[in-house]
């Protein structure tokens, strides 16, 4: 038998007419009630990584990937030489390093925010 947490904090908050419109309408949306998708958000985001959630981490760790790609492959091409062989070379090590190439262009990013 699970047994289940206790919650025994409560955080409220006021919104008017048109605010509780707004936040009907999205957690509606989402299949979700409003208090339920208004928790649900609050913890998601309290719980980002670096200021990505996880699935915002995910695909910016995809896109990473992609423009490791074409970035390497467009340079080999352009050499001639791009082989099957370099290829599948590049696409693992673009898959091995995903975390890294989204940190290091997650700092690029920060770095010319803050100029």
């Amino acid at each position: 038998m699970m047994e289940q947490t206790v919650k025994g904090r409560v955080v409220s908050f006021r919104v008017d007419d048109d605010e509780w419109n707004l936040l009907e309408s999205a957690a509606s949306a989402s299949g979700a009630g409003v208090r339920e998708w208004c928790r649900n958000l609050a913890l998601e985001t309290a719980g980002r990584e670096r200021g990505l959630t996880k699935n915002e981490r995910l695909l910016y760790e995809e896109f990473g990937r992609l423009r490791y790609l074409v970035g390497h492959c467009v340079r080999l091409l352009a050499d001639g030489n791009l082989t099957p062989e370099e290829w599948e070379n590049t696409r693992a090590a673009a898959d091995l390093h995903a975390a890294k190439i989204a940190d290091t262009m997650l700092t690029r990013s920060r770095t010319f925010n803050q100029a």
